[in-house]
């Protein structure tokens, strides 16, 4: 009987916990050195807090008035102006405070303006809500590691994972934890399992590059102005 996700995902957790506490012992981590690096910044490929909206309900009018107000300015969703969209979400919090996609749309835009522990508290408030939704618990993990807690970061993303094995965001997040963290084997193994799942997947192959470990071939062949372009017998792609 072939082992499900789930289970792969709690030996790849347990693996990475007992790797990280052999190093740590061996070599302790330089969490100040961490913090300097990651705090302000983001992973690479222009990663960022997910602001899809599903699950949205407005239960007040005057809470969707804030709220799309500050859809209209936030920077993480084409506007330009993050310090007008903290302020419109916290309205739109203030009048209905259980609202779990204000709260993570409101911890975006802190993380947008540096304000790390307030983004942090909301998305707490956001996972407690509505514990089941991984986005906000990889959501969480990236508010840590833009707070400079990798560790921290890195433990959100594999709980996340332990709910949904195949959530690529969540797996490409803990590779980007693992290479901060001094882990370049175990990050690799991370990312080419996010192309198990999305052989296509640009971060992840990017990711590899940068490690420069041997990257996959697209499953994809290119397109040529007269169309797609055939494949060879060895895999290779030709016009």
């Amino acid at each position: 009987m072939r082992p499900t996700w789930t289970v792969l995902a709690l030996l790849s957790l347990t693996s990475m916990m007992m790797t990280s506490t052999v190093a740590s012992a061996a070599q302790p981590l330089d969490c100040a050195s961490c913090r300097e690096r990651c705090q302000n910044r983001s992973y690479p490929d222009n990663a960022r807090p997910d602001l899809r909206s599903g699950g949205l309900v407005h239960r007040s009018p005057e809470a969707r008035a804030a709220f799309e107000a500050g859809v209209s300015v936030d920077p993480g969703l084409g506007g330009t102006d993050a310090r007008r969209a903290v302020d419109a979400y916290k309205q739109a919090v203030l009048i209905d405070g259980d609202n779990a996609p204000y709260r993570n749309h409101l911890a975006a835009a802190l993380l947008a303006t540096g304000l790390h522990q307030e983004a942090i508290y909301n998305l707490e408030k956001a996972t407690a809500l509505v514990p089941t939704e991984p986005k906000y618990i990889v959501n969480l993990g990236y508010a840590w590691h833009r707070a400079g807690d990798e560790q921290r970061a890195l433990v959100w993303y594999m709980r996340a994972l332990i709910m949904d094995p195949r959530d690529d965001r969540a797996r490409l997040f803990a590779g980007h934890a693992l290479v901060q963290l001094g882990m370049p084997d175990e990050a690799t193994l991370e990312f080419r399992r996010v192309l198990l799942t999305d052989p296509d997947n640009a971060a992840a192959r990017a990711a590899l590059s940068r490690l420069g470990k041997p990257v996959p071939m697209l499953t994809s062949p290119p397109m040529l102005e007269d169309g797609p372009a055939t494949t060879g017998a060895r895999g290779s792609t030709i016009p």
